[in-house]
């Protein structure tokens, strides 16, 4: 439950950074044994998070979701090590078309929370100003997740 959580806090966020290194060819930290690029960039799974406030104070349970998720569950991640023995996460180009589906299944999530909420204002309240305030509230936390 927390993971799903987290994942639907800042999942848009995940695949937007896994999409943008993900076409990444100049060669950057090679795998053992060659240095054919594929897959983009390649870093450690912290290179992956966001950078806000929340996010930091949220890391080790991010990295948890962007292995356990992102790389074992999803597999738009693949894991390699470096000729140290450093492990290094990239885009698996083999999975991106999963992550257009997962940015779907974040939307959906989001509208449902949206509707719900407003719902439930509008039904306590019986004030469409509050329900309308309260859909921009949660509207404004989705798009800008501090």
């Amino acid at each position: 439950m927390k993971l799903t959580l987290l994942e639907s806090y800042l999942g848009e966020q995940v695949i937007d950074i896994i999409l943008s290194v993900s076409s990444y060819q100049t060669k950057s930290i090679t795998w053992k044994g060659g240095d054919h690029a594929e897959g983009g960039y390649r870093g450690e799974l912290e290179f992956f998070i966001p950078a806000t406030l929340i996010n930091r104070l949220l890391k080790t349970h991010i990295l948890e979701l962007l292995e356990i998720k992102y790389f074992q569950h999803y597999q738009v991640l693949e894991k390699g090590n470096t000729k140290e023995n450093k492990a290094l996460f990239s885009a698996n180009p083999n999975n991106l078309p999963v992550l257009s589906e997962l940015k779907l299944s974040y939307n959906t999530i989001w509208v449902v929370i949206n509707v719900t909420i407003d719902v439930i204002v509008y039904l306590a309240t019986s004030d469409i100003s509050a329900a309308l305030l309260s859909g921009a509230v949660i509207e404004f936390i989705r798009r800008f997740k501090i």
